[in-house]
């Protein structure tokens, strides 16, 4: 059995090495890119009058990731070694962090933008 390396990511292990500004690219783009997708993912499933937990789940994950994974993936962009493979990981744990976060309180988070939405309307 083959031990855990965080030297290695899927097989990117050397164009991350070389090159370690795709992951803040990629910190950026992929959640606003997954963002859209979902988006009309949504809008389908709302035509539908199907249940939208999940897709509220995971826009409230993408949008979470994108405003603190990509300042995360900046400070440590600058203050660290530039390790390309460290901050995919980092990334991936931001990602997967965010998610569990919005499963458990996509309710309170939808009531949240509820009441701040009656509030900017008054």
């Amino acid at each position: 059995m083959k031990e855990l390396s965080f030297n290695t990511f899927f097989g990117y292990e050397r164009i991350l090495a070389e090159k370690p500004e795709i992951v803040l690219f990629g910190a950026m783009l992929v959640p606003i890119g997954l963002l859209i997708g979902i988006s009309i993912i949504g809008w389908i499933f709302r035509k539908l009058k199907l249940n939208m937990y999940v897709i509220h789940a995971l826009l409230y994950t993408l949008m979470f990731t994108f405003l603190f994974g990509a300042i995360a993936m900046l400070i440590l962009f600058f203050i660290t070694d530039r390790n390309g493979v460290k901050l995919a990981y980092c990334w991936l744990a931001i990602f997967v962090g965010m998610f569990f976060f919005s499963i458990v309180n996509a309710n309170t988070i939808s009531k949240m933008f509820t009441d701040w939405s009656k509030i900017i309307k008054n």
